[in-house]
């Protein structure tokens, strides 16, 4: 364990993480602010749609949307590009010899930063709107460490069954959009029938949504589907990492 957390490990860690930020962004005018824009373009063509169109009620409708957009969206862009980021560091597994698995971290760590970075112009509006902070807030680290937990796991599936299997990556975008519909992000979990709640909360980032909604607008939580969420989110990255060590030893064969 303490070679995990070796000073060696962690510099490589954040020489890719920088790398990968870096990379994201290049020749980029706005940069950074796109970790922003992109959910809030989002929040505004469904604020439309479901508020103005379908007439949807639902109380800050726009904040419920940004509070549930936020953190699909880092779930949605960090699993399409960890998914592929073996394959996109090809060159980088070919020729140099170090710890596989530093790869989608990295992945998962620049994601984090870009979400982080959303976050706190979403929190000065609410605070701007007397909506903030709810004591609910002292939550938040153990909201993102969930998501980051589930992220995790599933990339290092994903990731080292894409590395032969190129396929895969077009599975993950279909799950996504599939799975999108079936998160509470555009309507509140109240509106899916109590008796399929626990079905419907086998979708891992249904539990992961409804507590950032609580943490950030105080709405009501849903414990059963925390917890399941935790349960995946343990056995996603434990059997996503046992998964990714066994198939490493492979990479540099099949990139």
């Amino acid at each position: 364990m303490s070679d995990f957390f070796s000073s060696q490990r962690i510099w490589l860690l954040w020489m890719l993480t920088v790398r990968e930020l870096k990379g994201r962004y290049k020749s980029s005018i706005l940069g950074f602010l796109w970790a922003i824009i992109n959910p809030l373009f989002q929040m505004i063509v469904l604020t439309i749609v479901f508020s103005l169109i379908l007439k949807v009620q639902i109380e800050n409708y726009p904040l419920f949307l940004f509070s549930g957009l936020l953190p699909w969206t880092y779930f949605a862009t960090t699993l399409m590009i960890g998914t592929s980021s073996l394959t996109s560091n090809r060159d980088i597994i070919k020729k140099v010899a170090f710890p596989r698995e530093l790869i989608p971290f990295s992945v998962v760590l620049a994601n984090l930063v870009h979400f982080t970075l959303a976050l706190i112009p979403f929190l000065i509006i609410l605070i701007f709107l007397g909506l903030a902070p709810q004591k609910s807030i002292i939550f938040l680290p153990l909201a993102i460490l969930l998501e980051t937990t589930l992220l995790t796991g599933l990339i290092l599936l994903t990731s080292s069954l894409q590395i032969l299997y190129r396929d895969i990556s077009f599975i993950v975008v279909a799950a996504l959009l599939m799975l999108f519909y079936l998160t509470p992000v555009f309507y509140p979990l109240s509106f899916v029938p109590e008796r399929l709640q626990l079905i419907y909360s086998l979708n891992p980032m249904v539990g992961v949504t409804n507590f950032f909604q609580y943490i950030f607008l105080g709405s009501e939580i849903y414990l059963e589907g925390i917890v399941i969420s935790l349960l995946e989110s343990i056995i996603f990255f434990l059997f996503g990492f046992n998964i990714f060590k066994a198939r490493s030893l492979f990479f540099s064969d099949w990139v």
